[in-house]
């Protein structure tokens, strides 16, 4: 939202105290309610954004996945589309997926060409699923709209890269997730998870079945 509203940009043109200049439609954001959302990757990250976009906001929303997934199709009147699919038709494109060898680099040249000139680029996935040259190149030329990003190809970002000083991205130091709220929630899941561990119960975020099921066996 802060990126198609350009709260930023915005609160920085306050800042410097150009309000008392004319405000006319080069000053417009866009709107989010009613456009379509793409999700690259629609594992549980991704359809948690689903959920605020389609519930939240009205959006339609599309996603690009090796394995359909019914039961949120059914539930937010989601639509499977092959990537190429996903970044002509969607307004937002908002990649979710964990970084590895087949995903390094998923968003380069040829993708940012096949999006929309008004789309804006979401990525909270991990920086090098999206080639950062190839984005700011985009983002210079105007070939999208703007991007909003929470993660980087190198951390802490330089200031010598040009993605802190541009008006058309909103830079943050991946904290996207961070508030207080979730914060005290993943550290009483992380309790949870230890008490039904040490009880011999199945935790609750298991990310190693196999493990579990050997531990059970021995």
């Amino acid at each position: 939202m802060a990126t198609a509203r350009r709260v930023v940009e915005l609160a920085d043109f306050v800042r410097r105290g150009d309000w008392q200049k004319s405000i006319g439609p080069e000053h417009f954001g866009s709107d989010v309610h009613g456009k379509t959302l793409g999700l690259v990757g629609f594992g549980r990250i991704g359809a948690a954004v689903a959920r605020r976009g389609a519930l939240g906001f009205g959006m339609q929303v599309r996603y690009a996945m090796a394995s359909p997934k019914p039961a949120l199709e059914e539930e937010l009147g989601a639509e499977r589309r092959t990537l190429d699919e996903l970044l002509t038709e969607s307004d937002f494109v908002c990649v979710t997926v964990p970084l590895s060898d087949t995903t390094h680099h998923l968003i380069g040249a040829h993708e940012l060409s096949r999006m929309k000139s008004s789309a804006i680029l979401i990525n909270i996935a991990r920086g090098p699923v999206v080639d950062e040259a190839a984005l700011i190149e985009a983002l210079e030329e105007g070939r999208i709209c703007a991007a909003g990003l929470d993660v980087y190809t190198r951390e802490p970002l330089s200031q010598e890269s040009p993605l802190p000083h541009m008006n058309n991205v909103v830079a943050l130091p991946h904290i996207g997730s961070a508030t207080h709220e979730t914060r005290d929630a993943m550290a009483q899941r992380a309790v949870d998870n230890l008490t039904l561990a040490l009880s011999g119960s199945r935790p609750i975020s298991l990310v190693n079945e196999e493990a579990w099921e050997a531990r059970r066996g021995a």
